[in-house]
């Protein structure tokens, strides 16, 4: 008799590990799913800034060897695999460049990358395995769109300088500078005045 209470007792602590293996691990799929998606969504935010800047950078060099801004080559240079091959989980639908403000010596450029990025596979089902074992909740939407920045209207500016040569409107000709390269020597001979 006493064999029979601990065999039955052995059968149902076996029978409470089993349930619980199978309630939690729906759940730790989700978590896991949830810290790989983080850290792909936090490198994808970096790789974006870094485009922006190539973008905003290129399209305000002076420089005819300037490199490409059109969406195809930002993601060739920057959402590729390990082999090299452009992502197809990232993929910029827009690459916008453009001059906001033309001054003496310089302009203001600015760019913003849109990126629309799709959750792997793998991940998307890690994500939903609580719908797929417990049958309820809606499934993740499998495309979103993102941007460098926090929000939508932000983009990254520098300015650059321009033309080697100077135009009779500029306010720093009343100096006889003809030339990009001889304002440095003439702000040394007039360190004292601020320029508007």
């Amino acid at each position: 008799m006493f064999r029979k209470d601990t065999q039955h007792d052995a059968e149902q602590r076996a029978g409470a590990v089993l349930m619980e293996t199978v309630l939690a691990i729906p759940l730790f799929m989700i978590f896991l799913g949830g810290v790989m998606w983080v850290g792909d969504l936090m490198v994808t935010r970096q790789q974006l800034v870094v485009a922006d800047r190539y973008v905003a950078w290129n399209t305000g060099l002076r420089y005819d060897d300037k490199g490409k801004t059109d969406p195809a080559t930002v993601h060739q240079l920057f959402f590729t695999d390990a082999a090299g091959s452009p992502s197809a989980y990232h993929i910029p639908t827009s690459s916008d460049g453009k001059i906001d403000k033309d001054y003496d010596w310089s302009h203001e450029a600015s760019g913003q990358v849109r990126l629309k990025m799709r959750m792997p596979e793998w991940t998307r089902y890690m994500f939903n395995a609580g719908q797929v074992f417990y049958e309820a909740g809606v499934p993740l939407e499998q495309v979103s769109v993102m941007f460098g920045r926090d929000k939508e209207d932000q983009r990254h500016v520098v300015v650059m300088r321009t033309k080697k040569e100077a135009e009779p409107g500029y306010i720093r000709n009343k100096y006889g500078i003809r030339e990009s390269g001889q304002v440095a020597e003439k702000w040394r001979e007039i360190a004292d005045e601020k320029w508007p």
